[in-house]
């Protein structure tokens, strides 16, 4: 927000104060200042000069020699191609050694023989335009529309020099976004009087507003407030100087005289407003609705916006005339012909005007203050200033009254406060007294531990927000040190963050990377990821208003996001690449969405530039790091053994993928990466993922890692060999063994599969070493030799595997 410090002090009396001064003050009661623009401070030995005689340059055909008197007695020759000059004009001259904007400078030399000591001056060369000088010739020289001193400097007479003061303001203060409020809170902090906004307006035409326009609020919760005024006889004309250069210095540029009051009234009151020429509406009412579905408007920007029935517009008995809160419609603007205008001055629903803004593509200065949340009782003071300014500057006649639709108004609303708690909170020790003096300097009165809260400042609902106001007004800096008190606390993370922490660290033990990605995807990875039409991944929410259709689902699966981040490292030419990601997915109830969605973590591995067997060595690596280890944990192909919802993984080679439970729980999934979808993806040689269910995990976790002591008696190992049908899984083989063996089995390990020549279709052999120890004394080889009979009497029950004999 950009403050001209001459219309702010029009406001409140800042004395000599110097700018930068103001801005250090206004920063430490809050209201941040980010930067200051001295606008003409670069222009320097530029004075007034007047046209004493114009002659041709003998040499050459487009160059004037002019002679310049500057009230010092010794006229100037200067040189100049500028044809819009006559003697006896007044216009503005830099002389040798003069600086123009942009740092130009001006220096005595020679033209085609003929002497020139400076430059007649232009509106782009004082750093200008014509917006700002309508009056002014373009590609010419600026001629003054009156006489004026010689030899003084032109900046006063122009009103060149200005500071402006840009100020961050946050979006929870409205109220701010306007010269007159920043006034409000600069009096505040200074402690100086703020000037009250009257208003006086003459409403000199016949009839009365409400004879030629009526006013309809359909969608009073998007809608407040409306008010319409009528103004006669329009005089379309450029502004005054004054009106333009105060726009032009607060980032706005002048137009016309009715769009200029209107943006003027936006910045001085914070209340944007729109005006229509009322030949336009047709039927002579504006209707407050919403958009028709498939509804469109050809807005003042000359694009074809298609509405739909969330969107608030203006209307009329036939069509939308505005998008309410952001722009008018083309053919409702008003134009030099127009002789009679309705001004409107609303209140519209703030999330709504964001909403359709955004996704209509079209944020303005009107729509990015209405989306604060604006005062609704500030619509009638912004128009009749409006009306005040028409007057004013001839620019037409106002007609008596206003129609104003205001079906539930914003009251004041009080506030309870403790002079107690607040000097707790803040650390001092203020009387009741001083604290109702600090709030009335923000026009907030407050009495005996109530403040009633003006409604132009929706920030203030708790005694906390009080408290902030009292501090802020009182001056943090005037708030004595003192030292801590009251019992220390260690902060500390949750058991959830400690083991992401543990994840973390295990994978980058490993040599992974983590990645972030969007959480928005393509609908088109389904299809990349080959799963059929009926899988329960390819039911995700639909963004409303997305990015674009990359963007426009919430991903079920951090799977296809892995996937693009290790083909872009192939497409790279790095040989091998690992990656790990910490990300929930969207899972949603029901379609369309009546509630939201599901949100698990879920731990996705992915590389490329390996096998099978290195990503679920890290996936058993990981494991272990959080307890979850041993028999604990099965690899299967089945998942109605793994009990889990993962049923639709087409993505994954059928031969190399394998469902991850722990005690009968299921943690998620992990195999190769089908060709298909490597193709899809453009990722060269073999890919793997393994995507796991924090939630399971962490349940799943042991907190205290278990001490195991190194053992004190020898164990016994023994190796056996059978022969199953090979459709069982070796997992399946060693969660049997386990429960068989008992206390005594110390550890199995597969060291040996064989299927092939000698052995029957069908059939495979598994090897295994048996290793038995007794935790108290020295095993026994019977006891150990019971101990494999156990297991392969289990073996033949569970999966009619026999011993094999050679």
């Amino acid at each position: 927000m950009k403050i001209p410090m001459s219309w702010l002090r029009e406001f409140v009396d800042l004395g000599e104060m110097d700018t930068r001064a103001f801005m250090d003050g206004m920063t430490m009661s809050g209201s941040k200042t980010e930067a200051l623009e001295e606008l003409g401070a670069d222009i320097k030995g530029v004075v007034t000069g007047r046209v004493l005689s114009i002659t041709k340059h003998p040499n050459a055909d487009k160059l004037f020699i002019t002679k310049i008197d500057i009230g010092d007695g010794n006229p100037l020759q200067i040189l100049t191609a500028a044809t819009n000059l006559a003697e006896g004009d007044y216009v503005p001259v830099a002389m040798d050694g003069a600086v123009l904007a942009g740092g130009k400078t001006i220096k005595t030399g020679t033209m085609r023989g003929e002497l020139s000591q400076g430059m007649l001056c232009s509106v782009e060369e004082l750093g200008y335009s014509l917006a700002d000088y309508p009056e002014a010739i373009e590609d010419g020289i600026y001629v003054f529309q009156s006489p004026v001193p010689l030899g003084v400097d032109p900046a006063p007479i122009l009103e060149l020099r200005e500071d402006v003061v840009e100020f961050e303001i946050t979006s929870n203060r409205p109220d701010c976004f306007s010269v007159y409020g920043i006034a409000r809170e600069a009096a505040a902090t200074f402690d100086k009087k703020l000037k009250d906004f009257t208003v006086n307006v003459k409403e000199e035409a016949a009839g009365a507003a409400s004879d030629l326009i009526s006013v309809e609020i359909n969608d009073k919760d998007l809608c407040p407030r409306y008010c319409a005024r009528v103004i006669k006889d329009v005089k379309i004309s450029p502004s005054p100087q004054w009106l333009r250069h105060r726009l032009t210095a607060a980032g706005l540029r002048p137009i016309n005289n009715i769009v200029d009051i209107t943006n003027y009234v936006m910045l001085e009151l914070g209340q944007p407003m729109h005006a229509f020429d009322i030949e336009t509406v047709r039927g002579g009412t504006i209707i407050v609705r919403r958009a028709a579905e498939g509804e469109k408007i050809t807005t003042l920007d000359g694009n074809v916006r298609d509405l739909d029935s969330s969107m608030l517009v203006i209307a009329d008995k036939e069509r939308a005339v505005a998008v309410a809160g952001a722009m008018g419609s083309e053919d409702s603007k008003i134009t030099e012909d127009a002789s009679a205008v309705l001004l409107e001055s609303a209140s519209f629903n703030g999330v709504s005007v964001r909403q359709t803004s955004k996704a209509l593509g079209m944020r303005t200065d009107a729509s990015s203050k209405f989306e604060k949340g604006l005062d609704p009782n500030l619509a009638l003071l912004a128009i009749d200033r409006a009306a005040e300014l028409i007057e004013t500057l001839g620019a037409g006649r106002v007609m008596p009254g206003v129609v104003d639709e205001y079906p539930s108004k914003r009251e004041p609303w009080d506030v309870s406060y403790s002079e107690e708690r607040i000097n707790a909170l803040l650390g001092t020790s203020l009387t009741a007294a001083e604290m109702e003096n600090l709030l009335g300097r923000l026009s907030i009165p407050a009495k005996d531990g109530t403040a009633h809260i003006p409604t132009y400042r929706p920030d203030i609902t708790h005694e906390a927000d009080i408290a902030e106001e009292v501090g802020r007004i009182y001056g943090y800096g005037n708030i004595e040190t003192t030292l801590a008190s009251g019992a220390a606390r260690v902060g500390k993370m949750t058991r959830e963050q400690r083991l992401c922490g543990v994840i973390r660290e295990a994978m980058t033990a490993l040599g992974y990377n983590e990645a972030l990605t969007y959480a928005f995807e393509s609908p088109k990875v389904f299809d990349k990821l080959n799963l059929p039409k009926d899988s329960a991944l390819r039911e995700a929410a639909v963004i409303r208003n997305p990015l674009g259709e990359d963007f426009s689902v919430m991903r079920t699966s951090a799977v296809p996001a892995m996937l693009s981040s290790l083909s872009l490292n192939s497409s790279r030419r790095n040989e091998a690449a690992k990656l790990y990601e910490l990300a929930r997915v969207y899972l949603p109830k029901t379609l369309p969405l009546t509630q939201l969605p599901d949100e698990p973590q879920t731990l996705t591995l992915g590389l490329y530039g390996g096998d099978y067997y290195d990503i679920k060595g890290a996936a058993e690596y990981l494991l272990e790091r959080l307890g979850i280890s041993g028999s604990r944990v099965v690899y299967t192909v089945s998942p109605d053994k793994a009990v889990c919802w993962d049923k639709s993984l087409n993505f994954l080679h059928p031969g190399r993928m394998a469902y991850i439970t722990a005690d009968g729980a299921y943690l998620g999934y992990i195999g190769e990466l089908h060709p298909m979808v490597l193709e899809n993806y453009d990722i060269d040689g073999r890919a793997c993922v393994c995507v796991m269910y924090t939630k399971a995990l962490f349940e799943a976790a042991m907190d205290t890692p278990v001490y195991k002591p190194l053992p004190k008696f020898p164990g016994i190992k023994r190796d056996i060999a059978v022969i199953a049908d090979a459709v069982h899984t070796v997992g399946d083989f060693i969660s049997e063994i386990n429960e068989a063996g008992g206390e005594l089995l110390e550890e199995v390990r597969l060291f040996d599969v064989y299927q092939g020549k000698n052995m029957e279709a069908g059939k495979r052999s598994l090897a295994f070493s048996l290793y038995f120890r007794h935790p108290e004394r020295t095993l026994t080889d019977a006891e150990a030799a019971a101990g494999v009979k156990n297991i392969v009497g289990r073996l033949a029950e569970r999966f009619g595997a026999v011993l094999r004999d050679r």
